[in-house]
C-alpha cells in the first residue's frame, strides 16, 4: 500500500506549504478568496469538460452501465442518509450542509484516480472515472448550490461549472473532438486543481485554531463514518448485487477522506470554512491507517 501513503503524503506537503504561507502572512485571507475564485471558475470547469468530453460516450455507457447504475444508486442512498445524519451534528442549516456533503462525498478528485490506476491498473482507472460521473454531476449542481447558498435556479446554474458539465457531456455523446492545443490547455489547467485546493486548505487552516479543531468530537465522529463505517457497510451491501470490479471501485471511492470542496466552495462566497477545513485535515490524517485496512478487505 505504498501508493496510498505517497498520495496522502503529497496531500500533506501541499497543505503544509499553504499553512506556512498563511502563518507567515505571505498569503492572506483575501488571497485565499482569489485562489478559490480561480479554482472554481477556471481550473474546475477545465477538468470537468476534459473528463466528460473524452469519457462520456455511448460506447462507454453501454459497457459500463452496471458501474454507473451502482454509483447513482449508492449516491442517492448516501445523500439521503447524510441528510438525516447531519441533523445530529448541528442545528445550524449551513453547518448541516457541510456535514452532509462531507459524509456523502469523498476526496475523489485528487486521490481516487491515482489509487485506482496503481491498485487496479488501466481497467480500474477507467472504471473509477465511470463511477465518478454521477457523483461529479451531483457535486457541481446540488453540492455546489448548497455550499455556496446559490440555490438551483436556472439563472444561478448558468455558471462556468454547469456550462462545462453540459457542454462536456454534449461533446462526449456527439463525438466532438477537442483540438489538441485546447486539450493540452485543459490538461494543464486540470493539473492545477489538486495543488491549489490543498494550498487553499492549508491557508484556511492557518487562520483557524488548530487546538479548537482537534478538540471537536463531532469531527472525529464524521471521520469515523466517512473512513470506516460507510465503506465497510457499502462493500458488504454492494457485494450482494454487483460484480467484483464494481465492488472494488465503490469501496475504494468511498473509503477516501472528506473532500476539499467544503473549503473551496464556501470560501468563494466568504463563508466560514472552519468545519470543512477541520474535517479535511483530520480525515486525511486518519486515512493513512484506515485506507490500507479497508482496502485490504475488498481489494
Amino acid at each position: 500500500m505504498t501508493v496510498i501513503f505517497e498520495q496522502v503524503l503529497i496531500l500533506f506537503i501541499f497543505v503544509s506549504v499553504g499553512y506556512a504561507l498563511g502563518k507567515s502572512r505571505i498569503a492572506k485571507v483575501e488571497h485565499a478568496q482569489i485562489l478559490s475564485g480561480i479554482l472554481v471558475n477556471v481550473f474546475l470547469p477545465c477538468s470537468i469538460f476534459k473528463t466528460f468530453s473524452t469519457r462520456f460516450t455511448f460506447a462507454y455507457l453501454q459497457s459500463s452501465y452496471e458501474i454507473l447504475l451502482a454509483s447513482a444508486g449508492i449516491l442517492i442512498v448516501l445523500v439521503s442518509v447524510a441528510h438525516v445524519a447531519a441533523k445530529l451534528f448541528s442545528k445550524e442549516t449551513y453547518e448541516r450542509h457541510i456535514y452532509r456533503y462531507s459524509l456523502a462525498i469523498p476526496n475523489y478528485g485528487y486521490m481516487s484516480y491515482a489509487l485506482a490506476e496503481a491498485l487496479l491498473k488501466d481497467t480500474g482507472l477507467t472504471n473509477m472515472m465511470t463511477f465518478a460521473l454521477p457523483v461529479s454531476l451531483y457535486v457541481y449542481t446540488i453540492g455546489f448550490a448548497s455550499l455556496t447558498k446559490r440555490g438551483l435556479s436556472l439563472k444561478k446554474l448558468c455558471n462556468p461549472i454547469m456550462i462545462a458539465t453540459v457542454s462536456g457531456i454534449a461533446a462526449g455523446l456527439c463525438g466532438i473532438s477537442t483540438p489538441a492545443i485546447f486539450m493540452n490547455v485543459l490538461q494543464k489547467a486540470s493539473g492545477c486543481m489538486a495543488p491549489v485546493s490543498m494550498l487553499l486548505t492549508g491557508i484556511m487552516i492557518s487562520e483557524l485554531s488548530v487546538k479548537k479543531i482537534i478538540c471537536n468530537p463531532k469531527l472525529y465522529a464524521v471521520t469515523a463514518l466517512r473512513l470506516v463505517v460507510i465503506p465497510l457497510v457499502l462493500g458488504a451491501a454492494v457485494s450482494a448485487f454487483c460484480k467484483v470490479p464494481t465492488v472494488q471501485i465503490a469501496v475504494l471511492f468511498y473509503a477516501l477522506p472528506c473532500g476539499l470542496n467544503t473549503v473551496v466552495f464556501p470560501k468563494l462566497v466568504n463563508e466560514n470554512c472552519e468545519i470543512g477545513a477541520g474535517l479535511a485535515l483530520i480525515s486525511t490524517v486518519f486515512a493513512c491507517v484506515t485506507l490500507p485496512f479497508v482496502l485490504g478487505i475488498f481489494i
